[in-house]
């Protein structure tokens, strides 16, 4: 048998919020590395009736909890939290309310 890598890959690349960067006030203070570890809901996905999310082009709406009756439109963005470490969503709800100009009142992550 040969180990033929030009068939079809079954591995998905999952887009994520570096690929979106520069479309979005909200990710600009995040590292690479920040934004690489934070997964774009895929683009038709249901989202899950109850779990929270975050869509990059709403700020203003920061974190929702889906009805279950959403799906994610073409060329939104939408970070599901379960994906997210909890410093990471906290610091994007931060950078949310940032964007708006309105004070934060959630926790700093602690310096390193």
């Amino acid at each position: 048998m040969s180990d033929d890598s030009s068939g079809p890959q079954t591995v998905f690349d999952r887009r994520t919020a570096k690929d979106v960067r520069a479309e979005h006030r909200v990710l600009l203070s995040f590292s690479d590395a920040d934004l690489g570890a934070m997964p774009l809901v895929p683009e038709s996905t249901r989202l899950v009736r109850g779990g929270w999310y975050l869509d990059l082009h709403d700020p203003a709406r920061a974190d929702f909890i889906a009805s279950g009756d959403e799906a994610v439109e073409p060329g939104q963005h939408v970070i599901a939290r379960k994906e997210v470490p909890a410093e990471l969503w906290d610091e994007l709800l931060r950078a949310c309310d940032g964007v708006l100009g309105r004070p934060s009142m959630r926790r700093l992550r602690p310096a390193v």
